[in-house]
């Protein structure tokens, strides 16, 4: 089958198309024009046959030509944002962008749509309780972005009823992990522990799943998943404490220690968005988002699990998502040179190519460790110290 994806450098488009390639699959990745992509989409195409398309979200000639030939399509791309500059962002591209999709999944003929929207569709609870596909947002406090989400299924589910088309929606919790270029919301919630000297939780909870779950989800979604109906793609309901203590324990932090009222919350994002303005960064969390501690986002994946959908444990999560801060450069250093990495963390690590200068002549060719030739890859490790010959006795 071919599979067109958009979003594909994004976390969940990128897993996506990796589990695609993976099941044998033809993947067209959709990206914007003239953008280059990045060596870890360009790597995919080793493990199998993997061609680009360029084209805005908007143009209907360009995603003609993107659909073209494909059997089914994944729309990842998306918008996901909390600060208020984005607002206008969001909409257009959740929102219109979704319609523009797919009406022209429609026109090609396309066998198979999954669109990827947001649990915050399902809305949150005032007390610890676990919520379906059935249940709705309701007046809770709602970002814009959660907004977006809701009228984009909303699009999505009367054009592709208009149309007659196979069309699924595939509704992700908090996805954790890596790899990324741009740190989104769902990592950031682990690194504002790391860098939160008073160690502090919050009320409420969330639900945690590992972006390589959220991939293999959607592809069970196509492969399986039932026309017009929402599929929860989560892993375990967590309190903020035990998701704060996780981080701490595969960190080697302490705490956390006084659960703050979710006031504070809001008043720390207050803070992080007027720093924000001074420095002209983009704030590490916003006043939007931050209305929504103190509530519960916890939700059952069970349909997708009847379709063959088996998360990982939240820790296993956790130490993805910790592995890959650990290299991104929105840890400081003197941040990272705090931490006390568990092997779980280092495990989940990804290899990185070095060039090595050296071998360790003493195993070469001994039945030890083999000899390695200059340029191989190596974990992240140091390089290995050229050793003095011994001198003969």
């Amino acid at each position: 089958m071919r599979v067109a994806v958009t979003g594909v450098t994004g976390l969940v488009g990128y897993h996506v198309a990796r589990e695609a390639l993976d099941a044998g699959h033809d993947v067209v990745a959709v990206c914007r024009p003239g953008r280059a992509l990045p060596e870890r989409i360009r790597a995919l195409g080793s493990t199998g046959p993997l061609s680009t398309c360029g084209t805005d979200l908007g143009d209907p000639h360009g995603l003609a030509r993107a659909l073209d030939g494909a059997d089914a399509l994944v729309h990842c791309a998306a918008v996901y944002s909390y600060g208020k500059d984005k607002a206008d962002e969001v909409v257009r591209v959740n929102v219109d962008g979704t319609r523009t999709v797919v009406e022209a999944a429609a026109a090609a003929g396309l066998g198979r749509v999954v669109v990827t929207s947001s649990a915050v569709t399902r809305g949150s609870s005032a007390e610890p309780a676990t919520r379906t596909e059935a249940d709705r947002l309701g007046d809770e406090p709602a970002p814009a972005y959660y907004a977006s989400k809701v009228r984009q299924e909303q699009v999505a589910l009367a054009e592709a009823d208009r149309q007659g088309l196979h069309l699924v929606l595939a509704l992700p919790t908090i996805v954790l992990g890596g790899p990324f270029s741009r740190l989104g919301p769902s990592n950031a919630i682990v690194l504002r522990y790391l860098l939160d000297p008073t160690r502090s939780t919050y009320p409420g909870g969330c639900n945690v799943v590992d972006a390589r779950d959220v991939g293999a989800g959607h592809l069970a979604l196509l492969e399986r998943g039932e026309p017009g109906q929402r599929y929860l793609l989560g892993g375990e309901d967590l309190t903020w404490r035990e998701l704060h203590s996780l981080v701490a324990d595969l960190a080697g932090l302490p705490g956390p220690f006084l659960e703050a009222p979710s006031s504070s919350a809001w008043l720390a994002s207050a803070a992080a968005e007027a720093w924000g303005r001074v420095t002209g960064t983009a704030p590490l969390s916003t006043t939007d988002e931050a209305r929504t501690v103190g509530r519960y986002y916890w939700y059952t994946s069970a349909r997708a699990e009847a379709l063959g959908y088996a998360p990982r444990p939240a820790r296993t999560a956790v130490a993805a998502s910790l592995a890959w801060l650990a290299l991104d450069e929105s840890l400081p250093r003197w941040v990272r040179e705090g931490l006390r990495m568990s092997p779980e963390v280092r495990s989940a690590r990804p290899l990185i190519p070095r060039p090595v200068d050296c071998v360790d002549e003493q195993a070469a060719g001994t039945g030890g460790v083999p000899a390695r030739a200059p340029g191989s890859a190596l974990s992240p490790g140091r390089s290995p110290r050229r050793r003095p010959p011994r001198r003969p006795r």
